[in-house]
């Protein structure tokens, strides 16, 4: 016969009542001012739990901002390190660079001309004037070479043309270059030397003595060569009417000794071609010289450039060119029966000199 279980329930029952008792039991032996106590300092520390947290929320978001800031310092410092980098390279490249230049610069001082005062290309031509002589008393002249008792290269060797200024040239710079060389390259000096060194031998090469005679026969008595000079017309024409002080202006002006025009002349030294109003100026000063001193032989206009038709033809109708000219005077601007000037046109290129009017 099986033995019956007893149920497990009422036994559990028991147990939790029994439990219970035990705790009602437990507290209420604790004195109420401890359990107060407790709970206050539950509180104070749930309190702290909460400001805990809060503080970790706030480092946690400070942690945050400072990793970012970090990774942007670092992407900032990579920026700066690479323009470092591109700034020493710069630093190297212009340090080459000055060098270089330090290197020509000394190389280019060795030619840098020595003065200490600068003159104004102006200045300097006004103040100019250009004196006919020779190396050697006794030597070849150009009254040798008119006469045809010297040659060119003789004559040429005792040629000199001496300069005298109106303002102290040592030392003097301009454009600058030293004043001597700055001289020397002028269309005006080039003018000079090539009529004294090299025309007056062609016009008796070409054997146009007689047909040029009245410049052939001036050029060996030119002593003084004037720039920017003008001859004053009150001296040399006192019986004209109403010339009082009136004077004609001129780019080059060569004298002979007692200070007489023998030749006037203009000039254009650019690219752009000579006209017909600067034909027509060089005729207009120059006739009222001829007209006052016989003395005068010749008018040139020399370019650096060309002549435009219409200058070409003013020349042409001032000589009384063409198939209707007449008498043995090549391009002869004729003012009265006897007398009258030469008018001759020049181009200059390189430093060389072409006579373009008349044709030799």
């Amino acid at each position: 016969m099986e033995s019956e279980t007893p149920p497990a329930e009422p036994a559990e029952a028991g147990g939790a009542v029994a439990g219970a008792g035990a705790g009602a039991a437990a507290t209420a032996g604790v004195p109420a001012e401890e359990v107060e106590a407790l709970r206050d300092e539950r509180d104070r520390l749930r309190e702290r739990v909460e400001t805990l947290e809060g503080e970790t929320e706030r480092l946690g978001s400070e942690r945050d901002r400072l990793e970012r800031e970090r990774d942007e310092a670092a992407s900032t410092a990579e920026g700066l390190e690479d323009e470092l980098e591109e700034l020493r390279a710069t630093v190297d490249r212009l340090e080459a660079e000055l060098e270089t230049a330090e290197t020509e610069l000394a190389a280019a001082q060795e030619y840098i001309p020595e003065g200490d005062h600068e003159i104004s290309p102006e200045e300097a031509m006004q103040g100019t004037s250009l004196f006919v002589r020779y190396e050697r008393e006794g030597g070849p002249t150009l009254e040798d070479a008119h006469n045809g008792d010297a040659g060119r290269d003789a004559v040429n060797g005792n040629v000199r043309l001496e300069r005298h200024t109106e303002f102290e040239d040592e030392g003097a710079l301009v454009d600058g270059e030293p004043f001597d060389e700055w001289l020397r390259d002028t269309i005006e000096y080039g003018f000079v030397n090539w009529l004294t060194g090299t025309f007056v031998h062609d016009i008796r090469e070409t054997r146009n003595q007689t047909a040029l005679g009245k410049l052939f026969d001036a050029i060996p008595e030119i002593d003084r060569i004037e720039f920017r000079g003008s001859v004053d017309l009150g001296e040399v024409a006192e019986n004209e009417e109403g010339a009082g002080s009136e004077s004609a202006a001129f780019d080059v002006v060569l004298r002979d000794r007692m200070g007489q025009p023998l030749i006037v002349t203009d000039l254009n030294d650019s690219r752009e071609p000579a006209t017909e109003p600067m034909l027509e100026s060089l005729i207009r000063n120059a006739t009222p010289v001829g007209e006052a001193s016989e003395r005068l032989s010749a008018a040139f206009y020399v370019t650096s450039s060309y002549y435009e038709p219409g200058a070409l033809e003013t020349a042409e109708e001032a000589t009384g060119g063409g198939i209707l000219s007449r008498g043995k005077n090549k391009s002869f601007v004729r003012l009265s029966r006897k007398d009258g000037y030469h008018l001759a046109l020049v181009e200059t290129r390189d430093g060389e000199f072409h006579v373009t009017v008349p044709e030799l």
